[in-house]
């Protein structure tokens, strides 16, 4: 089971104007958890290259990143209220940075907005999120529609939690209510019947209620949901419908050769979310278990 609370929170910045968006849930969560604040920097630094027949080239200026940093301490003051933080400035590739300086710092969560990223345009949407999800071993916490979100809607008062008898819904759950309890939240557990599946049909709302652990309904208040159709509309749809302020899901991270995927629904969601989404990734082995209920519903 993964450790709690929230120690140390990381924030990939690229100094826009949607990132402010991003450090602001990051003082809501580090408030709330009494957490220690890192904002980094990190995209690839192209200098000229005259004579060579190229463009530029990649390099780490020691005084370009310290101007660099300077202007990040100038930006983050006011979105982050007087928290304390740390900066760090790379002229590394964003993903593999944000995923190594997670584990050197021993962060124990990711806030990054996912949409309108200034220094990043040149990616496909959300794709710098989901390499940090495939990468890394950190929960992400991502807000993809950062110019939806007002100064007043910051809050942490309905939490939906998808789930599908999986050890990745099992660790997201606990997860969910641990957050549940801090905010003094409503938890919302929602399963999702596929219509193609005959053995996920069968599945009802006691099943979902007996799934959860007596101590996950002593902890926060607790709705149980079951609905039929594409996994990753109706939890968005579900979402939206009870007025969800977070996403809580888990995604298990599968190694096909050289490649770390994870799950179709879990990249929709996160992608598409009008809310922001906390995806836990969790590493399993490929193979399916014996227990076929591992098998319904749908994949993250």
């Amino acid at each position: 089971m993964r450790d709690f609370p929230i120690k140390r929170i990381l924030v990939p910045t690229d100094l826009s104007q949607p990132g402010t968006i991003a450090l602001r849930y990051a003082r809501l969560f580090a408030e709330k958890f009494s957490a220690g604040l890192l904002v980094i920097y990190a995209e690839p630094m192209i200098y000229p290259a005259a004579g060579l027949g190229i463009a530029g080239v990649y390099a780490d200026d020691p005084q370009a990143l310290i101007e660099r940093e300077s202007e990040i301490r100038i930006y983050a003051n006011e979105p982050l209220g007087g928290v304390a933080f740390d900066v760090v400035a790379t002229g590394g590739d964003p993903i593999p940075s944000i995923v190594h300086e997670a584990e050197e710092r021993g962060a124990d969560l990711i806030v990054m907005a996912t949409h309108g990223l200034r220094g990043w345009r040149r990616a496909i949407l959300g794709s710098v999120t989901e390499g940090v999800l495939h990468q890394g071993k950190v929960p992400v916490l991502s807000i993809s529609r950062p110019d939806a979100h007002s100064s007043t809607s910051f809050g942490v008062k309905k939490i939906l939690c998808p789930i599908n008898f999986t050890a990745a819904a099992r660790e997201s759950l606990d997860y969910a209510a641990h957050l549940a309890e801090s905010f003094d939240a409503e938890l919302a557990v929602v399963h999702v019947v596929e219509h193609t599946d005959p053995v996920s049909a069968m599945v009802v709302e006691d099943d979902v209620r007996s799934w959860i652990a007596p101590s996950i309904q002593k902890r926060c208040t607790v709705r149980e949901l079951v609905l039929r159709g594409g996994a990753a509309e109706r939890v968005l749809d579900c979402a939206e419908d009870i007025g969800a302020d977070l996403l809580v899901i888990g995604a298990q991270q599968k190694l096909f050769r050289d490649v770390t995927t994870i799950g179709t629904t879990t990249e929709r969601i996160v992608r598409f979310a009008r809310i922001p989404v906390l995806t836990l990734p969790l590493a399993v082995e490929t193979k399916v278990g014996a227990d076929a209920r591992t098998r319904i519903a749908f994949t993250v």
